[in-house]
């Protein structure tokens, strides 16, 4: 998996609206993650997709479901290109949550050949939705329940019990994010950590590890030189200032942690991104 990733929170928009529905053209995303579902129709055109560190493309009239907490990045360069995205929450679809939260599976594609008409029929409706909003949520569930299960033929409701394991470490893994997302200026120290979220030390670092293929501290120092290098290239506070507010203890550990990731010290960082914007 790669270690480069966004943490993105829909939380607030799927508890309002049920699916946050929205069509793209010309995508460049960046390789990120979500504790939602994402379901991507493609209209026109095709994307290029990364999907759990599998590189294929999405063509037109294809699609594919991204269950949550699974790295992705999608890109088209041509104005061409139409998809249409839905982001719902796990609990949205009763039916299908202990399968969305097992991790065993990171994606369902979507495919001209495998996809029974009686599903595709729900893939127009869907688009249609993404342009205008013109279903309620009982309906919207109605209509991803039914293409859920043509697309996904091979699992059942009994075979989504021996999913329900991994429920309680999903749950874990959505409140670790949020929480490092949120305090990504503060202390962050496992200890610390484990004391906010009330659990073992060494089981909230395995089950971060076992799910992101990347241990907890590392993810914490790519999310703080992320912070530092936006606001490197986006403010005028010093040096110290960025060092202190994207959570480093000290300028030492600052220069020393930005150097090993980005092959050149803070300064050195902001002068290039000054130079290329001149």
């Amino acid at each position: 998996m790669s270690a480069g990733f966004k943490y993105e929170d829909w939380s607030d928009g799927v508890v309002t609206y049920g699916v946050i529905a929205f069509p793209t053209r010309k995508m460049t995303s960046h390789m990120h993650i979500h504790s939602q579902v994402e379901l991507v129709l493609v209209e026109r055109g095709e994307l290029d997709a990364i999907v759990d560190d599998q590189h294929f493309f999405i063509r037109e009239g294809e699609g594919i479901l991204i269950c949550p907490h699974v790295t992705h990045r999608l890109k088209s360069d041509s104005e061409e290109t139409l998809s249409n995205h839905l982001i719902f929450s796990t609990e949205f679809i009763p039916d299908f949550k202990n399968f969305f939260e097992s991790a065993k599976v990171p994606y369902v594609r979507i495919r001209n050949d495998s996809c029974p008409d009686f599903a595709r029929a729900q893939i127009g409706f869907l688009e249609q939705h993404v342009k205008t909003y013109s279903y309620g949520k009982t309906v919207l569930k109605g209509m991803l329940t039914v293409l859920l299960s043509g697309i996904m033929p091979a699992y059942s409701g009994v075979d989504f019990e021996k999913y329900s394991d991994r429920s309680q470490g999903f749950e874990i893994c959505r409140q670790l994010l949020m929480y490092v997302d949120s305090n990504i200026s503060q202390d962050l120290s496992l200890e610390k950590i484990s004391k906010a979220m009330n659990i073992v030390p060494s089981y909230v670092s395995m089950v971060f590890s076992r799910n992101f293929k990347i241990s907890l501290n590392s993810y914490i120092t790519k999310k703080r030189i992320s912070l530092a290098k936006s606001l490197l290239s986006s403010s005028h506070k010093s040096i110290t200032e960025i060092a202190f507010e994207s959570g480093f203890s000290s300028i030492r550990s600052f220069n020393r942690r930005f150097r090993e990731s980005e092959d050149m010290t803070p300064s050195e960082y902001r002068s290039s991104f000054m130079k290329q914007s001149s």
